[in-house]
């Protein structure tokens, strides 16, 4: 079976060799978000650096057949954001919006200003950068990529150990790399966790906190199946499982319920249930059950039940945005009030308030048509489409950061894969 080829028609231009070399070092770097090149200008990130390098480049040089349909992409993108921009913040002059206290704004104050806050713009620069890097890797990338992808994940892992082990031995964070600030606040949150009568803190790495890491992280573990690469698998599952993320462990139970599916492993089911019914039983032991109901009550309990602040946080915010975008005129309710306005703490109610429904349509669509790309009936298809399902409702429950790349390249993979899994001998 051939695979189309329908990009790097034009392989003789020097200029395409360079890209995909620049792309796969650039890569290394698309986890690190809490340090800046330029600690005085917000969104300075390395990725974000080398992608706006490299776009310049592409501009200023001969790049294939290729560089057409990038930029033809790109010109589609500015449509879509121009279009909602333009109408949302008409409809805001027209109907007269309001701002209530209780949002949670971008930029905090100025309640009076709703045409055209500042926030707009500069939101839309976050969410032109990771947009770029999508493009770059999927019109310039290749298969080489994805060894440079799990190494960025890697060196993220290695890190956030790192930062465990130093936090048990001193009692203290040992971030030397974090160098953002949102205003007084610094953009790496160190949260630790009483488990067991041991202060542990949970992983961020240099991701910023426990939730962004598990974002990050979990997508390319799910893939670690797919590629057969056990070191890694092994390697962020831990890492998942240390940052004692409700959300992580929920979606990562799910994954293994739909592998063990998938792969008809009925027995395995059976001999896992009996394993946690032995688990179970032994945690009832007196010498075990306070250990074991201090994890629960952390990871589980607190925040099922609604007691802890990150969950009365998460819950509270939804309501407040949902019922602010129930009262907008109907015209509002479509198209929002302008991206960027607000930042909730999930990305449903961000994108219900700042775009409406018809913003959730097309982003959904947007993420969901990777499900029609053409990948081989096995594994690898099975794990991409997975990851990618449960990636899109981690980010809809819990994370409003739409400008991590992590989404942004495992959107992209796709068509690596969808170009390269004829000549993979590592996939199934």
């Amino acid at each position: 079976m051939q695979v189309e080829n329908y990009y790097f028609k034009s392989e003789t231009i020097p200029t395409i060799p360079f890209f995909k070399r620049y792309i796969n070092v650039m890569v290394l770097f698309f986890p690190v978000t809490t340090f800046l090149l330029i600690p005085a200008v917000q969104g300075t990130t390395i990725i974000t650096v080398l992608s706006a390098v490299l776009f310049m480049i592409l501009l200023a040089v001969p790049a294939g057949t290729n560089k057409g349909l990038f930029v033809k992409e790109l010109l589609c993108f500015f449509v879509i954001f121009l279009t909602f921009s333009i109408i949302s913040q008409y409809l805001n002059l027209v109907f007269g919006l309001k701002l209530i206290k209780g949002l949670v704004l971008v930029n905090k104050g100025n309640y009076m200003d709703s045409f055209f806050r500042i926030s707009h713009f500069t939101q839309g620069m976050y969410l032109l950068i990771p947009f770029l890097i999508y493009l770059f890797i999927k019109y310039y990338a290749d298969y080489t990529v994805m060894d440079y992808v799990f190494w960025g994940v890697r060196l993220l892992c290695f890190y956030g150990l790192y930062e465990v082990i130093f936090f048990v031995l001193t009692g203290r964070p040992g971030d030397f790399i974090m160098n953002r600030k949102f205003g007084e606040m610094d953009a790496s949150m160190s949260q630790s966790a009483s488990v067991a009568g041991l202060s542990v803190l949970r992983m961020k790495g240099y991701t910023g906190e426990p939730s962004m890491f598990s974002f990050t992280v979990f997508p390319f573990w799910v893939l670690t199946y797919a590629f057969k690469r056990k070191f890694d698998n092994l390697l962020f599952l831990l890492c998942l499982l240390l940052t004692f993320s409700t959300t992580a462990y929920f979606a990562m139970l799910l994954f293994h319920a739909a592998w063990f599916l998938y792969k008809k492993r009925y027995q395995q089911i059976i001999y896992v249930l009996g394993v946690l019914v032995i688990v179970l039983a032994i945690l009832q032991l007196d010498s075990f059950r306070d250990k074991a109901d201090s994890i629960y009550n952390f990871v589980f309990g607190e925040k099922l039940g609604g007691n802890n602040d990150s969950s009365d946080s998460r819950g509270g915010n939804i309501i407040t945005h949902v019922t602010y975008w129930s009262k907008l005129y109907p015209l509002s309710q479509l198209f929002g009030i302008g991206f960027g306005y607000i930042r909730s703490t999930d990305f449903f109610s961000t994108l219900l308030v700042n775009n409406g429904v018809l913003g959730i349509i097309v982003f959904s669509t947007f993420v969901f048509k990777n499900l029609g790309i053409s990948l081989p009936k096995g594994d690898l298809a099975f794990c991409y489409y997975i990851g990618l399902v449960i990636t899109y409702f981690i980010m809809m429950a819990t994370v409003p950061e739409f400008a991590y790349p992590s989404l942004w390249i495992y959107l992209a993979l796709g068509y690596i894969f969808h170009r390269s899994f004829n000549t993979s001998p590592d996939v199934e």
